[in-house]
C-alpha cells in the first residue's frame, strides 16, 4: 500500500507533465487528453493547478523585487564600468536598468480583450511586460503584463508601478537609486524626481537642434553602453 508521500509525489507528476507539454509545444487540450489518457477537464484542471503551483512556491523564489537585496545587488550584479559613470562611493545607489517589451500572443476570443491587446504600431496582437534588470543583465523584476492600447506606453507604466508599490518596489527602490532608461520614459522624468529616483536616458534634439553637441553625443553613447543588457534579456526572454 502506498504511502501518503507518494500519493503526492504521483499528484504533483500527473500534474506538471500536462502543463511541461503545453508550454514547450502549445499542444492543445485535445491532443493533450489523449496523450495522458485523462479528459479534457482533467488537462484543465492539472494546467491551472500547475500554473498556480508555481506562481505561489517557485517564481517568488528567484522573480521579483523581494527575491533579492539591495546589498546582493550591489555586490555582485553591478558591472564596474556601471559604478564608474554612474555611481558614488559615498552613497552607493541602486543601478538598474528598465525596459518596456513586447510578447506576441495569439488573437483572443474575447473581444474585449482583443481590442485592448490589438497593437496598432505592430499591426498584431501582443501584450507588454515591463523588464527590471541589474547592469550585469541579471532579471530583479518583470512586472504585467499589460494591454498594448495606447493608454500603456513605458512611462505610464513605471509610474503605475511605483503609484501602486508593485511588489513594495518603492520599499526596495529608495531615494538616490538609478534608473538607466530610453527615450520612451521622457513622460516619467519629473515623476521618477519626484519620488527621489535619479533617471539617466539619451538626450534630445533641442528645438531647431540639427545634431548633438559633443557632450550629449558622449553621454548618450555612455548610457548605451550600460542600456544594451536590458535589450539582450528581452532578446533571450522573446527566443524561449
Amino acid at each position: 500500500m502506498s504511502n501518503p508521500s507518494d500519493r503526492q509525489k504521483q499528484k504533483h507528476k500527473n500534474m506538471h507533465s500536462p502543463f511541461s507539454c503545453q508550454i514547450k509545444n502549445w499542444n492543445v487540450i485535445r491532443m493533450l487528453s489523449t496523450l495522458f489518457n485523462i479528459g479534457k477537464t482533467g488537462i484543465r484542471r492539472a494546467i491551472a493547478t500547475a500554473r498556480k503551483e508555481l506562481s505561489i512556491n517557485f517564481t517568488p523564489k528567484y522573480l521579483g523585487f523581494q527575491h533579492i537585496s539591495r546589498q546582493d545587488i550591489k555586490d555582485n550584479h553591478t558591472r564596474p564600468l556601471a559604478k564608474e559613470l554612474f555611481g558614488n562611493e559615498i552613497e552607493n545607489p541602486v543601478i538598474l536598468v528598465a525596459d518596456g517589451t513586447y510578447i506576441y500572443i495569439q488573437k483572443s476570443n474575447n473581444f474585449k480583450f482583443q481590442r485592448r491587446s490589438y497593437s496598432l504600431h505592430k499591426n498584431r496582437p501582443l501584450v507588454k511586460p515591463m523588464i527590471i534588470v541589474s547592469t550585469t543583465g541579471y532579471i530583479v523584476s518583470v512586472l504585467g503584463p499589460y494591454h498594448a492600447d495606447y493608454k500603456n506606453n513605458d512611462a505610464n507604466i513605471i509610474k503605475h508601478n511605483f503609484k501602486l508599490n508593485m511588489e513594495q518596489m518603492t520599499d526596495w527602490i529608495t531615494e538616490g537609486d538609478i534608473l538607466i532608461l530610453d527615450r520612451g520614459f521622457r513622460d516619467a522624468v519629473d515623476f521618477l524626481e519626484e519620488m527621489g529616483v535619479h533617471s539617466k536616458m539619451p538626450s534630445f534634439l533641442k528645438k531647431g537642434q540639427k545634431q548633438h553637441t559633443v557632450e550629449e553625443a558622449n553621454s548618450s553613447r555612455l548610457i548605451t553602453k550600460i542600456r544594451w543588457v536590458v535589450e539582450s534579456v528581452n532578446g533571450r526572454l522573446k527566443l524561449w
